[in-house]
């Protein structure tokens, strides 16, 4: 039976209705995080939230994504929320920290799909996955945990080029430069490769979801191996196949490399 009909067929299995709640439901994932949550007969949408100085706090999340009100407000503060049994994170740092905070306090497993953190909450978010169940995905695609999975098995290859880039480019508004999935695959890159000096070429322009391309510079030649989304919408999809996956794992840190078979 083919991997991925596995994976879905698991996931169907274990799964319950999941009181979910979207971190950061107004940001570009959030919205289609919302409104998949929403299609999705599996999970229930239990909250969202957005940061303090937001002009959609108080909104009706179903007005907000064109839909039928929902009765269920925007706000800016998780922490008077009950009834939470998944949170999917999409916002920012700061705010990431918080969520986490109040995740570690109820127990609640959580997708942690924002990037762009200091190291001091780096080390934090580390103590934190000792607690509960977390999965850190700086990128929530399919396309891109198998990238992985591919770059982790090609040691051999790596080693033989003489140096390896990454080439990066997104949106013009994404604030973090370079991203948290160059940042993750520089990080997987120097470990397997034993290179030290591997560069991230960033660039913040048009309307792009996300392309990542490794360069391997050979004597006379380049190889690349690339990934583009073409859609946003499949972070959000993602990180909702994470969130099925993760609810019911034990305390630890976890990655989307995890969920789909090698």
């Amino acid at each position: 039976m083919n991997g991925l009909i596995k994976l879905n067929l698991f996931l169907i299995a274990n799964n319950s209705m999941c009181n979910t709640f979207i971190s950061g439901a107004t940001g570009k994932v959030g919205r289609i995080l919302v409104e998949k949550v929403l299609e999705d007969s599996d999970l229930i949408l239990s909250g969202g939230s957005a940061s303090k100085d937001s002009k959609n706090i108080g909104k009706d999340l179903g007005d907000f994504i064109g839909k039928h009100n929902i009765n269920i407000s925007v706000v800016d503060d998780i922490s008077n929320q009950q009834d939470i049994d998944l949170i999917i994170d999409f916002s920012r740092p700061e705010n990431s920290i918080k969520v986490l905070r109040f995740a570690n306090k109820k127990k609640i497993p959580t997708v942690l799909g924002t990037t762009g953190f200091s190291d001091t909450e780096l080390k934090e978010i580390s103590e934190i996955s000792k607690e509960i169940p977390l999965l850190i995905a700086p990128n929530t695609s399919m396309g891109v945990a198998i990238f992985k999975k591919l770059i982790s098995q090609s040691k051999d290859i790596l080693k033989l080029a003489s140096s390896i880039e990454i080439h990066e480019k997104h949106h013009e508004e994404k604030i973090d430069s370079p991203s948290g999935t160059a940042i993750n695959l520089k990080e997987q890159l120097e470990e397997i490769s034993s290179k030290e000096n591997i560069k991230i070429f960033s660039v913040r322009e048009g309307h792009s979801a996300g392309e990542h391309i490794i360069k391997l510079y050979f004597d006379d030649e380049v190889l690349e191996i690339s990934h583009q989304a073409l859609d946003r919408s499949l972070f959000a999809k993602g990180a909702i196949i994470a969130g099925k996956w993760l609810k019911d794992k034990k305390p630890g840190s976890y990655t989307m490399q995890d969920i789909y078979p090698s």
